[in-house]
C-alpha cells in the first residue's frame, strides 16, 4: 500500500504546482510576472539541452547560438513580413532545428573534447554572422521585439504574456516526457550508455545523435523566440558563451537526464540571482561554488533528492512490521 501512495502524492503535488502557476501570478506584480516568465523560458531551453546532453550523451556548448537563431528569426519574420507571432515563433524553432541538423552532421563524427570544440566554434560563427548582417539582425545595436497583438488583443502586459510562456513550457515538458517514453527516447539512453552495444542492437547511432541535436536546437529556438518577445529587445551579448554555460549549469545542478531536474535547475538558478541582487558582484563565485558542491554532494543533482526521499520512506515503512515483531521500539 505504501508504494502506491507515492504516485498519488506526486500527482497531488503536480496538481498543486499547476494550480499555483495558474492562480498565483494573479496576486503578484509585473516584476514577478517577468521573472516567472524568464524561469519558464529557461525551463524550455534546459529541457531541450538535457535531452541532448543528459539523455543522448552529447556535449554541447552552443545552446545560446540556437537560442539566438530562434530569437532573431522570430522577431525578423514578425516585424518584416507581417506574419503573426504565433506562426513566426515555430518558424524560429524550425530555423534553429535546421541549423542543429547542419551542426549535427559533422559533429556526430566526433565526441568528447572535440565535440565541445566544434560546438564552441559554431557559437562563435553565429555571433559573427549576427554582427555582420545588421540589415537583418541590427548588428551590435540590436533590434526591438514587439509583443503580439492578435485580433487587437495586446499581450503588452507581462501577466498576459506569462500565460503564453506557461503554455509553451507545459507543452515542452509534456513532449519531452512522451519522447523519452518512446523508442526514440530509449535509443537516446542506449547511445549514451554504450554506442557499441547500441549498434549491436540495430540502433543507428548517427541518426539518433542527429535527432537529439535537432530536437535540442528546436527547444532552444522556441525559448529564444519567447525570450526576445519577453524582454522586448535583443543584441548579440545576450547569446554569448556565458549564456550557454549557464544553460549547462541548469541541467548539471538540476540533474542530468532528468526532466524534473531541468525544471528545478532552471527555476532555482534563475530565481537565485534575483534574490541575491545585493551581492551581484559575487554571483559568479556563488554559482561556481554551488556547481562544485552539487557535483561532490549530489551527483544526481537536485532531482536526486526527489528520488531518495520516497525510496527511504518506502524502506522505512517496510521495516516497521519486522521491527515491531522483533520488539524494536
Amino acid at each position: 500500500m505504501s508504494e502506491r501512495r507515492f504516485p498519488t502524492v506526486r500527482s497531488l503535488l503536480a496538481l498543486g504546482g499547476a494550480l499555483l502557476l495558474l492562480v498565483g501570478p494573479l496576486f503578484l506584480g509585473n516584476y514577478h510576472h517577468y521573472i516567472l516568465s524568464l524561469i519558464l523560458v529557461n525551463v524550455i531551453i534546459a529541457v531541450g539541452l538535457n535531452l541532448l546532453i543528459g539523455n543522448a550523451g552529447q556535449i554541447s556548448l552552443c545552446s545560446s547560438a540556437f537560442m539566438a537563431i530562434g530569437a532573431y528569426t522570430t522577431v525578423y519574420v514578425t516585424t518584416e513580413t507581417g506574419i503573426p507571432f504565433w506562426f513566426s515563433l515555430p518558424i524560429g524553432g524550425v530555423a534553429a532545428a535546421l541549423f542543429g541538423l547542419l551542426l549535427g552532421a559533422p559533429a556526430v563524427r566526433v565526441r568528447g573534447f572535440y565535440l565541445a570544440v566544434v560546438t564552441l566554434a559554431f557559437l562563435e560563427i553565429i555571433q559573427v554572422i549576427i554582427r555582420e548582417i545588421p540589415d537583418i539582425t541590427g548588428g551590435v545595436r540590436g533590434m526591438q521585439a514587439p509583443r503580439p497583438k492578435p485580433f487587437g488583443f495586446s499581450f503588452s502586459s507581462d501577466l498576459r504574456f506569462y500565460y503564453v510562456v506557461l503554455v509553451m513550457a507545459a507543452l515542452a515538458v509534456y513532449c519531452a516526457r512522451s519522447l523519452l517514453r518512446s523508442p526514440v527516447g530509449r535509443s537516446f539512453n542506449a547511445v549514451r550508455n554504450n554506442e557499441t552495444v547500441a549498434l549491436a542492437m540495430g540502433i543507428s547511432v548517427v541518426r539518433v545523435k542527429l535527432i537529439a541535436f535537432v530536437i535540442s536546437a528546436f527547444y532552444a529556438g522556441i525559448g529564444g523566440g519567447l525570450f526576445a518577445t519577453l524582454v522586448g529587445f535583443i543584441d548579440p551579448l545576450e547569446f554569448g558563451l556565458l549564456t550557454s554555460i549557464q544553460h549547462v549549469i541548469f541541467i548539471v545542478v538540476g540533474g542530468l537526464g532528468s526532466i524534473a531536474g531541468s525544471v528545478l535547475g532552471a527555476a532555482v538558478l534563475t530565481a537565485l540571482p534575483e534574490l541575491m541582487r545585493g551581492l551581484k558582484e559575487y554571483n559568479e563565485f556563488f554559482f561556481g561554488g554551488l556547481l562544485i558542491a552539487v557535483l561532490i554532494g549530489l551527483p544526481q543533482g537536485l532531482a536526486g533528492l526527489l528520488k531518495a526521499r520516497p525510496a527511504a520512506w518506502v524502506h522505512g515503512r517496510r521495516k516497521r512490521p519486522a521491527d515491531a515483531a522483533g520488539g524494536t521500539p
